[in-house]
């Protein structure tokens, strides 16, 4: 608020007329200043804070690759599921390291989330229990490495990890697609061909 400030000498000087009373004009700041500091307390009070969506991943160790079979090797190859991301939403999936099976499916309902699902449950198949903690040894532990190409979409590697989280799967990894995972591929399917030749021959 404002306020004039009057009180000022109304003598005469000497030698000279009646002295002119000169008036100030002082403002009083405080209310403002309040109001403004409620303002403040108000916005940051109710003001929503961004939070951070950060995406958990577990990424394969630095192994050396002259000792990179003897790594697997304390793996059992059983419990290992290789998901590999194609072009046009397409997914292959093998199980196992040794002349695997390479299966084909998709991200409609029914395909890799099916897959997902039966490699979880395989101890019911196997007839071992579940693994707790960190016991690895005598009981089903499954674990998931997913490789893309160059060439899949960045959406099918979100869509796959959260099919993932979805069905329960505690362990994965995500890895480079290599020439030795195309060479997999191949082999599966000129076994397949094979197999369906001596199928015909018979």
């Amino acid at each position: 608020m404002a306020d004039v400030d009057t009180s000022q000498d109304s003598g005469k000087k000497k030698g000279s007329g009646p002295k002119t009373k000169k008036k100030s004009t002082r403002i009083d700041m405080t209310a403002m200043v309040d109001v403004a500091f409620l303002l403040l307390t108000f916005f940051v009070l109710t003001a929503t804070m961004t939070n951070t969506n950060v995406m958990e991943l577990t990424m394969p160790p630095k192994v050396d690759e002259s000792q990179e079979d003897e790594k697997y090797k304390e793996i059992d190859e059983k419990k290992i599921m290789t998901i590999l991301l194609y072009e046009e939403d397409t997914v292959k999936y093998f199980t196992g390291i040794t002349n695997p099976e390479v299966k084909n499916t998709g991200f409609e309902e029914g395909g890799i989330d099916k897959a997902i699902r039966g490699h979880l449950n395989y101890d019911k198949v196997l007839g071992v229990p579940r693994c707790k903690g960190r016991e690895s040894k005598g009981c089903w532990d499954p674990i998931f490495l997913i490789k893309a190409k160059p060439i899949s979409r960045y959406k099918n590697l979100i869509d796959l990890l959260d099919e993932l989280a979805i069905e329960g799967a505690t362990k994965y990894a995500i890895d480079k697609y290599s020439p030795a995972d195309s060479i997999v591929v191949v082999e599966s399917r000129k076994r397949d061909l094979d197999g369906g030749e001596e199928e015909n021959n018979e």
